[in-house]
């Protein structure tokens, strides 16, 4: 998304592994990895979470795809470790994956949180220098608690724990882009804060782009609340209409928008440079909370550089400092569970 320079280099390809392959959003994400030319191997774990829907089912359905990337499946805990031998990227997203609105954060915390321990110590053991990715509801407090497992088996490297929230910043560039007609490809915004709802903080006023501050908080909350206009035709009157009650699921795009930033960290594993992302990451932009998202710029080994906040406008610095003591929460909610279940 923020390509800024880009070299040749050999073509290496990458493994990436999927924990929840057969969930809403691992299923689509399992698909377009099998289309990428830049995935050699894609490997579908199962989870306990994700049980009802076996990952080899997932692993036979892609398979049928016409490329040359081998399609691998871990039925069980046991399978974990040569499943995930030499991984590059890992990708978590057993469980809930979506809420967009941060209304059910503590009941999602509750469900995916005791599957994350066995999943990261199997990582630390069988993949330790693997960028993780994770997905699983909610982010912000998934991402610390991973953390957090990964510094009790002595395996924590912040380089290598990203919290994905590109599709906050797939729907800001949307949603500029079509403000002021313009290709979406061609737009980069930055997007801190956290993972969805108010702590999501497009920072479009660094962009140049000629939108009015009223427009630019339009977006903001766009951004945050996740409706979406959608044109509907009447089938009575025939009369085209427009409605904005609609709150997609995101799966589809969630799907698209981690497949994104997956394709960024292989391209820079394999030496690509001026490769940069939004992501939650370990970071001490504020001093709040450990982990905050911001803009980072990729390298071999994951996460190279944080680029600072930056300048903001008065709306844009009242939607950071929101975002900062809501994360701060959410850091908060993992850390405390991780002392009652270490």
């Amino acid at each position: 998304m923020f390509n800024i320079f880009r070299k040749k280099t050999e073509n290496k390809v990458g493994k990436v592994v999927v924990f929840g392959a057969s969930s809403a959003v691992g299923q689509s994400l399992s698909m377009l990895l099998k289309l990428s030319p830049h995935v050699k191997e894609l490997v579908c774990c199962n989870t306990p979470l994700d049980a009802s829907v076996p990952s080899v089912g997932v692993a036979a359905d892609v398979s049928h795809i016409d490329t040359n990337t081998k399609v691998r499946y871990a039925q069980d805990v046991s399978d974990w470790p040569a499943a995930l031998h030499s991984a590059q990227f890992v990708a978590i997203c057993c469980g809930v994956n979506f809420d967009p609105l941060r209304e059910f954060n503590e009941a999602a915390f509750a469900q995916n949180a005791p599957y994350m321990k066995p999943v990261i110590q199997a990582i630390a053991e069988s993949a330790p220098s693997a960028v993780i990715g994770v997905v699983s509801s909610p982010v912000n407090s998934i991402v610390p608690l991973c953390a957090e497992y990964l510094k009790a088996e002595n395996k924590f490297d912040p380089r290598k724990l990203l919290g994905i929230t590109t599709l906050d910043v797939v729907r800001a560039r949307r949603l500029a882009a079509e403000a002021l007609s313009m290709n979406p490809f061609d737009v980069n915004i930055p997007v801190v804060g956290g993972r969805g709802g108010i702590t999501a903080c497009p920072l479009i006023s660094q962009t140049g782009l000629r939108l009015s501050t009223e427009d630019i908080a339009h977006i903001a909350i766009q951004v945050q609340q996740y409706g979406t206009s959608l044109h509907h035709t009447d089938e009575q009157t025939g009369d085209k209409s427009l409605t904005t009650s609609v709150s997609p699921s995101g799966a589809l795009g969630s799907a698209y928008a981690t497949h994104e930033l997956i394709m960024s960290v292989l391209k820079a594993q394999r030496g690509d440079y001026g490769i940069c992302e939004c992501a939650m990451v370990e970071s001490t932009v504020r001093a709040e909370t450990p982990f905050f998202a911001s803009k980072i710029q990729l390298g071999r080994e994951g996460v190279e550089s944080l680029f600072p906040i930056g300048n903001l406008n008065e709306f844009e610095q009242e939607c950071v400092d929101t975002a900062a003591k809501e994360v701060a929460k959410d850091v908060g909610m993992a850390l405390t569970y991780y002392k009652n279940n270490k």
